[in-house]
């Protein structure tokens, strides 16, 4: 029995690389079907679904996405016990907080708990106030742990029906 040739053998195993896809065995093999955006975070076409979408920006720590939920007119405000008066600031504070808070945490668990009475009033197509409870516990990257409750007063806009809703002001009544 006559064994090939080291040049044969060597082409042989060339023309086996270029024939032969690729393949790791470590990798896992690719989604046939995309997963679809809205499915996975929420709807913001829908109240219910903005929530979400709100919900896994916070869990996520995701500053982009939380930035889509915003209107060019957001204005944030909270109640200043201290001082007794109402505090606000605008959208660019507002994103550049969120994302300082982002970076700062290990992990952000947002639970919307319920609509509160006589709120999620669709006053039409394009306009909505809703007011929901919460639960937001905040782990930082120095261990130390935050956990509170509250509501938000969200007013929410869009252009037509078939938009997204967007944040154009958000009332925090929290217990931090």
């Amino acid at each position: 029995m006559k064994l090939p040739s080291r040049p044969t053998v060597l082409l042989s195993g060339i023309v086996l690389m270029l024939t032969v896809p690729a393949c790791n065995p470590f990798a896992p093999a690719l989604d046939e079907v995309p997963a679809d955006q809205n499915e996975l975070l929420g709807n913001p076409v829908y109240v219910r679904g903005f929530f979400d979408r709100f919900r896994s920006a916070y869990q996520l720590r995701d500053s982009t996405l939380y930035g889509q939920l915003l209107s060019p007119k957001f204005k944030f405000t909270y109640r200043d016990f201290a001082a007794n008066l109402d505090r606000s600031w605008t959208r660019d504070v507002d994103a550049n907080t969120t994302y300082r808070l982002f970076r700062a945490a290990r992990s952000i668990n947002l639970q919307w708990t319920q609509y509160l009475p006589s709120s999620d009033t669709l006053a039409s197509d394009t306009l909505a106030s809703v007011e929901r409870s919460f639960l937001l516990t905040i782990e930082q990257r120095d261990n130390e742990r935050f956990s509170g409750s509250g509501t938000a007063r969200l007013v929410l806009v869009r252009k037509n029906r078939n938009d997204p809703w967007r944040m154009r002001s958000w009332y925090d009544r929290s217990e931090f």
